[in-house]
């Protein structure tokens, strides 16, 4: 029995109802907005939920589904004999056929599958989203201010801290959306005692970080097998909430700049944080692109993950530069 056919939920609400028993969700739940740390933990909350109850799971991307792949998907019944959940990533990227095949599904009773579709896009702008929207359970992944306090505080009591006075003022100072709040309250974690507190001083840890991140020289870095400055630059990159995706293409292009110079000729001259790198280190270094890429599609890694898969790969081998 299907309790939601429509409605909106806050993330925190889709949460708790994703990890219900499929007999209790609607059949299709579209999240939308820009906060990648909502969707995530939604995304996470529909995982659990078929875990939980032992149901399949099957994550489709948007940008590269067809109609016939998804229509078959919808309609597929579960080997175990529950309903089977399925993830559409960014589903504004659908292909027309495969939109089609969407709505229409969704237009039906639903039977069979329960359907968590997301997208860092506001339901306005599309016509598609809309139609969606209106056979939907929507889940705002959007947070004002206001909510962005709250979500600190609600990180905060579940890493288990006890933070002082000042310490949600100084995140707010520093993070720029809500996974950038999230990677403060794990950096205040390392320096929690055993009971949670946190002694004042652990607040110069978010002061102190450097205010100007960039995925180019953290790219520079990784590529010259630099692991110390990498991972500083890093810490960077993740305490202004700036994603692994940027990086992974600053370093993409320094390798497509050796193997395809003309579009890329500005990574073949000098200045600061170019790299020289042979045709060889090039090959490899896209390699480790590729693979990083597939990771995240294939669910292997998150996108604040994915610096620490291509550091990890790359770094192993030393420096790329000159080879």
């Amino acid at each position: 029995m299907v309790t939601r056919r429509s409605g909106a939920l806050a993330a925190a609400e889709a949460e708790r109802l994703l990890r219900e028993p499929a007999s209790k969700l609607p059949p299709l739940a579209l999240a939308s907005g820009a906060e990648d740390f909502l969707r995530d933990r939604v995304v996470l909350a529909f995982r659990e939920g078929a875990e939980a109850e032992g149901a399949e799971f099957q994550r489709l991307e948007g940008d590269s589904v067809d109609a016939s792949r998804l229509a078959e998907a919808l309609a597929s019944v579960s080997l175990f004999g529950g309903a089977r959940r399925i993830w559409i990533r960014e589903v504004s990227r659908l292909e027309k056929g495969a939109e089609e095949a969407l709505l229409a599904w969704a237009s039906g009773p639903g039977e069979g599958a329960r359907v968590l579709a997301t997208t860092s896009r506001a339901v306005q702008e599309l016509k598609t989203l809309q139609s969606l929207a209106a056979r939907a359970t929507t889940i705002s992944c959007d947070a004002s201010e206001t909510e962005a306090r709250r979500w600190a505080e609600r990180l905060a009591e579940e890493a288990g801290l006890k933070l002082p006075a000042g310490a949600l003022e100084a995140i707010a100072a520093r993070a720029p959306n809500l996974l950038a709040w999230s990677h403060e309250i794990d950096k205040l974690r390392v320096h929690a005692g055993p009971d949670g507190r946190l002694p004042a001083s652990a607040l110069d840890t978010l002061a102190g970080a450097r205010t100007t991140a960039s995925a180019e020289r953290w790219a520079a870095a990784v590529i010259a097998g630099d692991l110390r400055e990498a991972r500083a630059e890093a810490a960077a990159l993740d305490a202004e909430g700036v994603g692994g995706t940027a990086c992974l293409w600053a370093v993409a292009e320094r390798a497509l700049g050796v193997l395809d110079p003309q579009p890329y000729m500005a990574y073949r001259r000098g200045g600061a944080g170019s790299v020289s790198l042979g045709p060889d280190a090039a090959r490899r270094a896209l390699d480790v692109v590729y693979r990083a890429d597939r990771a995240l599609k294939t669910g292997e890694v998150k996108d604040q993950e994915l610096r620490e898969f291509v550091e990890r790969e790359m770094t192993s081998r030393g420096s790329y530069v000159g080879a």
